[in-house]
């Protein structure tokens, strides 16, 4: 598992809060340990680790391979002077890579990653039953969608020049929902109808890493039923190494035109592409991304009372990944906005939430991460394929089955401290491999509009 660091900074600042709370002999009240366990067993119905659909393009065919994760986590909370809140959660999962490959000892072995489920610090400013403010800092989760399930969740858990998409991951059900590591200011208004945040997330998982993306989200509930979130995060603006953001590689030139060349004897390296560039310009990491969301759940104006309180909500969100075009890759915005729709279906309170999720991302490029990765370059892995003789319109039917993606997501809590979840879904579930990254190729496994997909079941446990 990927080692997750604090940094320096964030370190500091919760000495500085420490400190300040232990002024005139602090008050400190130590909450019991929180234990939980969870045990993931899931399947992958149908899907391959890349954009085409047959061998011999390097896919690997993962249609029927059985995944296993069991995790344990221990957490501290404790509270200073009745302002200060300190949260530490430690643990790990013992996983299997995928693919399964039979006869090959290191695949199928059992693997371990040890890991920080949160560090987070909440200093209330004002009145405590009225706060003016909250400062949160250190490394915690931040969800702003309270109603995604699998799918959303744009502004902050998604790319901007590439505009990728990510769901799943280590924790791959009920994880809607992003790790920040960094700042974020609250402030409450009109008896919580109005939750305005500024947010400093530090870039943990991909490259240019380190770099900070000032975000702020505003969520107003102007009517019973009604919720409605907005959102600007200015992606990667402050950076540690700003040359890192726009490398000045050949690999990063800005594409003025790339034409397709059967014969092979084109000026590209890429075999069957004759690309002009534009000398001297190159595309950049750094961009605005835009996100807005709604709610509606009609119980609040004709009651129910056979129903749970989250059937029958309405839900969705769009995002603009990426408000300035740049030629060829990102030269047009509607391609560059994913849109999901969420409908929660009535159990008559047999389960707490069964919803389903449906997406489309009509992006003219496969949601391959292999340049970024790889290369640390902020375009799409365009030409891998095509180098390989896959034709433009081999190339626009694999990437036009990518649009759509779905989930459907349930959960039941048994007894106090037990929950069943259950997950069916294609989304942009990419599989940890042995070297604890992403498939090689980067790619989703589940692409073929709905053909992939897996299921996944969850039991856990806690205290």
């Amino acid at each position: 598992m990927k080692k997750d660091r604090i940094c320096s900074l964030l370190t500091l600042s919760l000495l500085c809060l420490w400190g300040a709370a232990q002024a005139d002999e602090p008050e400190v009240q130590f909450k019991p340990v929180s234990i939980s366990g969870q045990f993931d067993n899931g399947q992958i119905i149908s899907g391959r680790t890349n954009e085409a659909e047959q061998p011999p393009f390097n896919s690997i065919d993962l249609g029927g391979d059985y995944f296993n994760r069991t995790g344990v986590w221990l957490t501290q909370d404790a509270v200073v002077n009745k302002r200060l809140e300190m949260i530490v959660g430690v643990g790990g999962v013992f996983w299997y890579a995928l693919p399964t490959r039979y006869g090959d000892p290191a695949s199928n072995q059992t693997e371990f990653g040890p890991g920080i489920s949160q560090a987070q610090a909440v200093y209330t400013f004002g009145d405590l039953n009225h706060p003016t403010a909250q400062l949160q800092m250190g490394y915690f989760p931040y969800k702003y969608n309270e109603d995604a399930k699998d799918l959303g969740e744009y502004l902050l858990r998604s790319g901007t020049y590439p505009g990728y998409l990510v769901s799943g991951g280590w924790n791959m059900v009920a994880s809607a929902d992003y790790i920040v590591e960094g700042f974020r200011l609250n402030f409450s208004l009109w008896d919580g109808k109005f939750e305005s945040d500024f947010l400093l997330p530090m870039e943990h998982d991909l490259p240019p890493l380190f770099s900070v993306s000032p975000t702020y989200v505003a969520t107003i509930k102007p009517v019973a039923g009604v919720r409605i979130g907005a959102g600007i995060d200015c992606n990667h603006c402050i950076s540690v190494k700003p040359s890192a953001e726009s490398p000045h590689q050949p690999e990063n030139e800005v594409i003025k035109t790339a034409t397709y060349d059967s014969t092979g004897e084109g000026n590209s390296s890429n075999g069957m592409y004759d690309i002009v560039y534009d000398t001297g310009s190159y595309y950049t990491f750094q961009g605005v991304k835009l996100m807005a969301s709604l709610s509606f759940d009609p119980k609040a104006y004709v009651p129910m009372p056979l129903l749970g309180p989250e059937d029958l909500k309405i839900y969705g969100e769009w995002a603009l990944l990426g408000v300035k075009d740049y030629s060829y890759m990102y030269s047009d915005r509607w391609q560059r906005m994913p849109w999901m729709l969420g409908f929660n279906l009535p159990t008559f309170k047999l389960l707490d939430v069964l919803s389903v999720e449906g997406q489309y991302y009509n992006s003219q490029f496969t949601d391959d991460l292999t340049s970024l990765y790889y290369s640390e370059v902020p375009t799409w892995n365009t030409l891998t394929g095509n180098a390989l003789g896959i034709t433009p319109a081999q190339y626009a039917s694999d990437v036009a089955r990518e649009k759509w993606k779905w989930a459907i997501y349930g959960k039941k809590e048994i007894i106090k401290g037990i929950q069943i979840y259950a997950q069916v879904a294609s989304d942009e579930f990419r599989p940890i491999y042995l070297n604890e990254a992403p498939f090689p190729t980067m790619v989703p496994v589940t692409n073929r509009n709905g053909l992939d997909f897996y299921y996944l079941v969850r039991l856990q446990f806690g205290i």
